[in-house]
């Protein structure tokens, strides 16, 4: 599928989870997994503050473009 057509999706789950990126400061992520057709589930991250769907949408095609891009290495063993 080309990136221009679009990739389809199914979201499993959005998680809120509380993190501390320096000691003492709080900040909330929204965890999203989701899974596309031909790869494994992912999950992305993103700052509670800064979450909207159009750019859920945007960070899933992009870890989905990078994820795209990477060689399996398979041998026999």
């Amino acid at each position: 599928m080309s990136k221009e057509e679009g990739y389809n999706v199914t979201v499993l789950s959005r998680t809120e989870v509380d993190t501390y990126p320096k000691l003492g400061v709080k900040a909330i992520q929204v965890w999203v997994t989701y899974v596309a057709a031909g790869l494994a589930p992912s999950t992305i991250f993103i700052d509670k503050a800064k979450y909207n769907i159009s750019l859920e949408k945007k960070l899933i095609r992009e870890d989905i473009e990078a994820r795209l891009k990477k060689k399996p290495e398979s041998y026999r063993v």
